[in-house]
Parts: structure tokens; C-alpha cells; sequence
């Protein structure tokens, strides 16, 4: 009975606005109607839908109003609370959305109703239906089955913009809060990078004046040979032979030395190929770092991909505990399983602080999942426990992954140990 109300409310308008008795039909090439005689709850999608914000704020511009300091709900419910009489903005609002739709609304003017509505219902369809929208408001004979239709079709738009918008931005926070992660380790590889190559910069600068040290050595060395071989060939007194004793002492402490010099250069050597794997493994950890995000996100979206047709696609508000798993991708699990209408709760599978915070989530849950890849075996025993004890269905996975996680909610994967 309400619904026939408004339908009636409309058509009374209409005719009031053109004149008619009521029911009387309305003759072709009636001129449009203007932005302030449209229908009242045509107005605010009107404004949102035909024109940008850019549009919105030039409309106020040329009204003579300032835009500035002003959010684009303020400017949006300036432009509709205009509309009402005919004004300076209801003017230019009227004018800017004749002039941008003037091409596609004279082409539609002498189309009978069930034409226009085709062709209304096309353009919906498609995603371009901004100037089809405005030629529906403007025109003065449009039954109300027509524009309930219409209305309709709109307002629900607006509603699955919304809610596709707040997914969007979940999954934009998410992929920007792992390209901040993913920047500082790639920062920090730079900066290791960077000291490694600074260390080896310098080990090499220790080997060449180890290099050179050890060259004058052997320069050394041969000269207090010489020295010796001279001196035995010249023994003539006793003095002489504790010189050369001496000298032989020398030569044997300077021959250590050498050798030392030699192990601490091997050592050197050694370190310098130690820290050249070390940056290596670094470069390999990156790149395969880098891989297992663009995985994580080509899954996640794959993920997102579920429609009606899928067996999980409505888990009717049941409860899904997670446990254990990879706590980093937590976030990815709950897009999974309230992806599906499902209500999601996660525990790490660590034991430390006792088995009660466990059991009181269990307890509650309708499902529960367990991966046994990512838990400790006294985890997974507790698990199927407390499974039996409270009658509650969990199912082991032989993997966390989300397309696991997916398979399992649709009833296609892992092993029940028990059921309701």
C-alpha cells in the first residue's frame, strides 16, 4: 500500500507540474523539465551521478560561491538543497547538465517509453548511463513503474558502490601496508649491501699492504740470508758466531712472523668470500621475499573472485576458528572466511599461556580449522581433543595457504577428526 502511495505521489507531481488532469497522457515534444521541477528523490543522484566534483565546484564558482574549506558532502548537499526553486546554482546546475548531455538527451526526447526504457536498461548494464539517467529526469512523461524502475536500479547502485569501495580500500590498505614492509627490507638489504661492500673495499686495501709488508719481508729475509753467509764464512772469533747466533734467531723470529702474516692473510681471504655468499643470500632472500608477496596478492584476489555459484560463497554467519597458520597473513584469512559471510577468529596455536583462551574460542565456534604445517603436535593433539569434548567439526589441513583455507570453508579440503 505505501509503495502505490509514492507511485501515486509521483504521478501527481508530474501532472501538477505540467497541468494535466490526472491520467491524461502527455502529448509528444513537451518541453523538459528544468533541474528544480525534477523529482524530489531524482535530485541527490542526480547531482552525485551526472556530475563530477570538479563539476560540482565549478557550478559554485560560477554561482558565485566559494568552495573552499568546503568537504564534497558540503558542496553536494549545497547543490541539492538548491534545488528546490529556481536560484543561481539550481540555474547553473540545470545549465551545465543540459549543455554536457545535450547530444544524448535530444535523441532520446521523442523515444516512446518502452524504447527508453531499453534503452535506459542498456546503458545501466553497461556502466554508462549518466546522460540516459538525465533524459529519464527531465522527461515529463515517464510512467511510475518507469521510474520506480529507475530509482530502483540507482539507489541500489549506490549501496553496491559503497560496500565494493570499502572492499577496495581494505585490500589497497593491506597491499600498501605490505609495500612499506617490503621498502624497509629492501632499504635494509641496500644498507647491508652497502656495508658489506665498504668491508670488502677495505679487506682489500688490508690484503695489498699485507702484500706489500710481505714483500719487504722477503726483501728482509733474503738480506739477513746473505748476512748469515757471510758471517759463516768469516768465523774468526767467538764473537763473531754469537753474532751469527743472533742473527740465526732473528731470521727463525722473522720467519714466524711471516708465517703469521701469512695465516692472517688467508683468514682475511677467507672472511671476504664468507661475506660475498652472505650478500648473495641476501640478494636470493629479496628476491624471494618479492615473490612471496605478488603470490600472497595474486591469491588474495583470486580469492576475492568468489560469486554465488561457489559452495562457500554464504557460510550463514557460522563461526570459523583458525588455528595456527602464518600469523602475517591473519588479515588474508579473515577476507576469506567474512568474504563468505562468515564470522572469523584466529588463535596462533602457541601454548604458553594455557589451554583456556583456546577452549573458550573453540567452545563458540561452528567450524575449525587447523593446519598442521604451522602447529606444534601437542597444538594439533589439544585440537582434535577438545574437538571430540565439545563435538565441534575441525578439519586438519596439510596446508595455510588461502587456497587451502578456501577449499576447506566449501567442504573440498583437509580431514574432519570430528563431527557435530
Amino acid at each position: 500500500m505505501e509503495n502505490r502511495g509514492i507511485a501515486k505521489l509521483q504521478i501527481t507531481q508530474r501532472e501538477r507540474r505540467l497541468d494535466l488532469p490526472e491520467n491524461h497522457s502527455t502529448p509528444r515534444h513537451r518541453p523538459a523539465l528544468r533541474f528544480w521541477e525534477i523529482d524530489p528523490f531524482f535530485k541527490c543522484p542526480v547531482v552525485g551521478t551526472c556530475l563530477t566534483f570538479s563539476e560540482q565546484k565549478q557550478v559554485l564558482k560560477k554561482a558565485g560561491i566559494s568552495s573552499k574549506r568546503k568537504s564534497l558532502f558540503e558542496i553536494h548537499e549545497m547543490l541539492v538543497g538548491s534545488s528546490e526553486t529556481e536560484n543561481r546554482v539550481s540555474g547553473q546546475v540545470d545549465r551545465l547538465l543540459n549543455r554536457k548531455f545535450n547530444g544524448e538527451t535530444v535523441s532520446l526526447r521523442d523515444l516512446n517509453e518502452k524504447v527508453f526504457m531499453g534503452h535506459w536498461a542498456s546503458c545501466f548494464y553497461a556502466g554508462k548511463y549518466a546522460g540516459a539517467f538525465w533524459a529519464a529526469a527531465i522527461r515529463p512523461d515517464l510512467s511510475a513503474k518507469s521510474i520506480r524502475e529507475i530509482f530502483g536500479a540507482i539507489h541500489m547502485s549506490m549501496h553496491g558502490n559503497v560496500e565494493q569501495s570499502a572492499r577496495f580500500k581494505q585490500q589497497l590498505t593491506f597491499h600498501r601496508e605490505e609495500a612499506v614492509k617490503m621498502s624497509a627490507k629492501t632499504r635494509e638489504s641496500a644498507r647491508s649491501r652497502k656495508t658489506l661492500q665498504k668491508e670488502t673495499v677495505k679487506l682489500q686495501k688490508t690484503i695489498e699492504a699485507l702484500h706489500i709488508r710481505l714483500a719487504d719481508s722477503e726483501k728482509e729475509k733474503n738480506r739477513l740470508a746473505q748476512a748469515l753467509s757471510e758471517l759463516k764464512s768469516v768465523r774468526a772469533t767467538v764473537g763473531l758466531e754469537g753474532e751469527n747466533e743472533r742473527l740465526s734467531a732473528d731470521l727463525e723470529h722473522l720467519s714466524e712472523k711471516m708465517e703469521q702474516r701469512d695465516m692472517l692473510l688467508t683468514d682475511l681471504e677467507t672472511q671476504n668470500r664468507r661475506l660475498s655468499g652472505a650478500l648473495a643470500e641476501q640478494r636470493e632472500a629479496g628476491a624471494s621475499l618479492q615473490g612471496e608477496a605478488e603470490q600472497l596478492i595474486k591469491e588474495a584476489f583470486r580469492i576475492n573472485r568468489c560469486d554465488e555459484a561457489c559452495p562457500s560463497y554464504d557460510l550463514c554467519q557460522r563461526r570459523v576458528l583458525m588455528v595456527g597458520g602464518l600469523t602475517k597473513m591473519e588479515s588474508l584469512y579473515r577476507q576469506v572466511i567474512e568474504g563468505s559471510n562468515g564470522i572469523f577468529e584466529y588463535h596462533d596455536g602457541y601454548m604458553q599461556k594455557g589451554v583456556k583462551n583456546l577452549e573458550s574460542q573453540l567452545k563458540r565456534a561452528d567450524m575449525v580449522l587447523c593446519p598442521v604445517t604451522c602447529n606444534s603436535h601437542a597444538a594439533c593433539t589439544l585440537v582434535k581433543r577438545l574437538g571430540k569434548k565439545y563435538k565441534k567439526p575441525v578439519r586438519l589441513l596439510a596446508s595455510s595457504s588461502l587456497s587451502a583455507i578456501a577449499q576447506a570453508v566449501s567442504g573440498k579440503g583437509g580431514v574432519y577428526v570430528s563431527d557435530n
